[in-house]
C-alpha cells in the first residue's frame, strides 16, 4: 500500500468515524426527544385518571342521594363515561406484572350497578337498604382510590415519582429510593380492592353560558363607541379621558372593549351592558369581611344598571371576595342568569365583574303554574335526606333549556349539605348538587 493509499483510507476512516459520530448524536437526540414525549403523555394519563377518579366519587355521591329512575339513568351515564376515561388512562400506562383486574372491575360497575338501580325504581320497587349499602361501598371505594392517584399527581409534580420499575438490586441492597414508581404504587391500588365485593345486578350553575342567541340583545338597540365610552367609564368609577379604546369583539357577544393601567372593561355594541371587567389587581391586607364585600357588590350592580339581583353563593380568596347573584323573578331565582363580582377585601373596591351568564341567558319568563306542591317535593327526597329549606329556582339543562323547580337544601346523617332540585310540573328529581364549604365561602360540585 502506497502512501496515497494509506491517505486515502485514513481519510475514508475519519470521515467514517464522523459520519458515525453525528448518526449517534442525531439517534441520541431522537431518542431523547422520544422519551420526552412519551414521558409528557404518561403525565398527562395519569393526571387525567386522577381526575375521572375525582368526577365518579362526585357522581357516586349524588346517586347515593337519588329518589327517582330518571336522576339514577343520568347518573349512570355519566358515570359509564367517566368509566371508560379512567379505563382508557390504565391501559395507557404499564403497570409492570400487575394485571389491575380488580380496579378495572371496579370501573365497569359503577355505572352498571347504577343503571340497574336506576331501571329498578322504573318499575315501581323501592330500593332495599342493602342496595344503598352497596352504593356507599362503591362511593367509599371511589374515594380511596380518588386518594391514592391524588397522591401520585402530587408526587409527579413534586419531581418523586417515575414511570419506571425501581432497580431491584438497589433495595436488595437495603438501600432506599427517593421516587415512587408507578408500577409499585398501582400494585398497592389493585392491592387494596381485593376484598371488594361482587355485585349482582346544570354557587349552583355558574359558568352556563349556553350556544344559543341573547334574547336580550337582540331586543336591544346598537349604541355608539362614544356612548359605550360612558357606560365603560361608570363601569370602572374613571374619568372617561383616561380610558383608551381597543378595538371591539365580535361573535355570539359582540362588546366595545375599553382600557386603563391594567384593568380592562368591556360593553355590548346592543344595549349597552357590561359584561365583564378583568383586572391585575394586587390584593392588600383585607379591612373588610364578606359581609361587607357582599353589599358593595350588591351596591355596585345596582348602579350599573342590572337590578332585583340576589346574592347566592361566594368565595374569598387572595384577598377578593368572589359573589354570586343570579336574578330574581318573582319568588324564582334564576340561576341562570348569574353575575359575578368581585370586591377588593382591602378597601371594598370592585376589581372584577362578569354578566356574560346574565346577558346571555336573560329573559321575560312565564312562570308556570306549579302542579306539584312544596310539601310533595320535600316527600320526593331521598330517605337519607333531611330537608332543611324550600325555596323556588329557575335551573339551566344541558340542553339549553331551563327548569322551574323546587330547590330543597338538605343535610344526610354526616353532616353532608346537598341541593336537591323537584320539577314544579312532574315531581321528577332534576338535579342534585355537593355543597362544599372552605374558609373563604361555599362550593357547588
Amino acid at each position: 500500500m502506497n502512501r496515497r493509499q494509506r491517505i486515502r483510507r485514513r481519510a475514508f476512516l475519519l470521515a467514517l468515524v464522523c459520519v458515525l459520530a453525528i448518526w449517534g448524536v442525531a439517534s441520541s437526540a431522537q431518542a431523547k426527544k422520544y422519551k420526552t414525549l412519551v414521558s409528557v403523555s404518561q403525565q398527562r394519563a395519569l393526571t387525567q385518571i386522577g381526575e375521572y377518579l375525582d368526577s365518579i366519587e362526585t357522581t357516586l355521591l349524588k346517586a347515593t342521594y337519588a329518589a327517582t329512575p330518571g336522576m339514577l339513568g343520568r347518573l349512570s351515564d355519566d358515570l359509564m363515561g367517566l368509566s371508560l376515561g379512567a379505563k382508557t388512562g390504565l391501559a395507557a400506562l404499564s403497570s409492570g406484572d400487575t394485571a389491575l383486574f380488580h380496579m378495572n372491575k371496579f370501573l365497569s360497575q359503577v355505572g352498571e350497578y347504577t343503571d340497574a338501580l336506576g331501571q329498578k325504581l322504573a318499575r315501581g320497587e323501592a330500593l332495599a337498604a342493602e342496595e344503598r349499602q352497596r352504593l356507599g361501598e362503591l362511593l367509599d371505594t371511589a374515594r380511596s382510590l380518588s386518594t391514592r392517584f391524588r397522591y401520585m399527581t402530587d408526587l409527579m409534580d413534586a419531581g418523586t415519582f417515575s414511570f419506571d420499575e425501581i432497580k431491584k438490586e438497589l433495595l436488595a441492597a437495603g438501600e432506599t429510593a427517593d421516587t415512587v414508581s408507578y408500577m409499585n404504587a398501582a400494585a398497592d391500588a389493585e392491592d387494596s380492592l381485593k376484598d371488594f365485593p361482587t355485585l349482582i345486578y346544570d354557587g349552583p350553575y355558574s359558568d352556563h353560558i349556553t350556544e344559543k342567541s341573547s334574547a336580550l340583545l337582540a331586543a336591544s338597540a346598537p349604541i355608539s363607541s362614544a356612548e359605550a365610552l360612558t357606560k365603560a367609564a361608570e363601569a370602572l368609577g374613571v374619568k372617561q379621558n383616561l380610558l383608551i379604546s381597543v378595538g371591539a369583539t365580535a361573535g355570539r357577544l359582540p362588546t366595545y372593549d375599553f382600557y386603563k393601567d391594567g384593568a380592562r372593561v368591556s360593553v355590548t355594541v346592543n344595549g349597552g351592558y357590561p359584561a365583564y371587567i378583568l383586572s391585575d389587581y394586587t390584593a392588600g391586607e383585607a379591612r373588610i369581611n364578606m359581609d361587607e364585600a357582599l353589599d358593595a357588590a350588591a351596591e355596585y350592580l345596582q348602579k350599573i344598571g342590572y337590578t332585583n339581583m340576589a346574592p347566592t353563593y361566594s368565595m374569598c380568596e387572595n384577598g377578593v371576595c368572589v359573589a354570586n347573584f343570579a336574578f330574581m323573578e318573582g319568588e324564582y331565582i334564576c340561576y341562570p342568569d348569574l353575575i359575578k363580582v368581585g370586591v377588593s377585601l382591602s378597601d371594598g373596591a370592585v376589581v372584577s365583574m362578569d354578566a356574560r351568564d346574565y346577558i346571555m341567558n336573560h329573559v321575560s319568563r312565564q312562570i308556570p303554574e306549579e302542579t306539584v306542591a312544596a310539601e310533595t317535593a320535600v316527600e320526593a327526597a331521598a330517605d337519607n335526606l333531611r330537608v332543611e329549606r324550600v325555596s323556588r329556582a329557575v335551573i339551566p339543562t344541558g340542553g339549553g333549556y331551563e327548569k322551574f323547580a323546587w330547590e330543597l337544601k338538605c343535610a344526610d346523617g354526616s353532616g353532608q349539605d346537598v341541593l336537591v332540585y323537584i320539577d314544579t310540573s312532574t315531581g321528577q328529581e332534576d338535579d342534585i348538587l355537593i355543597l362544599l364549604y372552605a374558609d373563604g365561602g361555599a362550593l357547588t360540585k
